[in-house]
């Protein structure tokens, strides 16, 4: 919650089946009211344009607009005309074509206001079928109540996220451990989804209004009264230093992301929030997802990062340097993305 409330925008990653669209699924029934805001789509290996997700002006018929078939056109409409209320876009298997070809325009229009969807070059609106009577005009704004979450496997199906999407999101990786796959075999039956539907819902107009705040990140630590902001903006330079070494450092975006993720995250985490559990989601989820060579490239680099998790207590991003220090040994090579 706390990184789509950072940011519109979130990629889960991780082994194949491990529930990622499933929670993502879980997380929009409860949060909506409506089973007409959400929608699950499956990327397709064949998407080279936009057209798969915002369709297409008709070249036979004219005045005329065909939708896409799954859904996708009709629920940024519906969010444009309804914005106190969260609208869900999951892109399940984002990564099975590429994602610039398809994507490019969500990654613009989520960065600038006056940066738009371009549907159609036709100034007036065009007629289009099942979007509740509503035409489709030649432009559109993405809405600052669409929530887009993205899924990800890695194999060798699959095509590898470029700095600019990983720039654009919080990356969360899902691994099955030990102890949750005997508890899964002791009881397979899994989740009722059923059971979560609309429980949130009362929480939906706060969740957007949250979402669309925003401040500088002077204005962020002080505005939350938090103690650990010197600290914040210390890691940060650190960090920018160590990733710099490999050409990985992180923009003015992502240090104005993570402190604001800080302060959503302590937040909602109450009286029980520690600073060092926000820093180490962090680290993880927004800075190392970039990461990605071989040992003359990276060596250096993950010893930094493991010294930094070790002196600051960060114990998710320490497993992770550790993991791929494993695979840079045994491999020659290693990236964040694992299979």
């Amino acid at each position: 919650m706390s990184s789509l409330l950072t940011k519109r925008f979130c990629v889960l990653t991780g082994l194949a089946g491990s529930g990622k669209t499933k929670l993502a699924e879980a997380f929009a029934m409860w949060l909506c009211e409506s089973e007409d805001q959400y929608r699950v789509v499956a990327v397709g290996a064949d998407w080279t344009s936009n057209e798969n997700l915002l369709g297409y002006a008709d070249a036979i018929n004219a005045g005329a607009y065909q939708l896409p078939s799954n859904g996708v056109l009709d629920l940024i409409i519906k969010a444009s005309n309804d914005k106190e209320k969260p609208y869900f876009l999951i892109l399940d298997e984002m990564n099975l074509s590429h994602v610039e070809r398809y994507f490019a325009d969500f990654l613009s229009a989520m960065e600038s206001s006056n940066s738009k969807l371009r549907l159609h070059g036709v100034p007036a609106k065009l007629k289009a079928g099942g979007v509740d009577g509503t035409d489709v005009p030649h432009e559109l704004a993405l809405p600052n109540n669409l929530f887009i979450i993205g899924t990800v496997n890695v194999d060798e199906t699959t095509y590898m996220f470029s700095p600019k999407v990983l720039d654009r999101a919080n990356v969360i990786e899902f691994r099955a451990t030990h102890d949750q796959m005997a508890a899964f075999l002791d009881d397979p039956t899994g989740i009722n989804l059923k059971a979560l539907e609309h429980q949130g819902a009362a929480f939906a107009q706060a969740f957007v209004q949250r979402s669309n705040a925003d401040a500088d990140i002077a204005t962020l630590v002080d505005a939350a009264g938090l103690p650990y902001g010197p600290q914040l903006k210390a890691d940060l330079l650190v960090l920018f230093t160590a990733l710099a070494d490999m050409g990985a450092e992180f923009g003015f975006r992502s240090a104005k992301e993570i402190a604001r993720f800080t302060v959503i995250h302590k937040e909602l985490s109450g009286a029980g929030w520690h600073y060092k559990d926000a820093l180490d989601a962090q680290v993880l989820q927004k800075l190392m997802p970039k990461l990605h060579g071989s040992a003359r490239k990276l060596d250096g680099v993950l010893k930094k990062l493991a010294e930094f998790a070790v002196e600051n207590d960060l114990p998710l991003t320490l497993e992770k340097v550790k993991r791929m220090q494993d695979r840079l040994k045994r491999d020659g090579f290693t990236s964040f993305a694992e299979a």
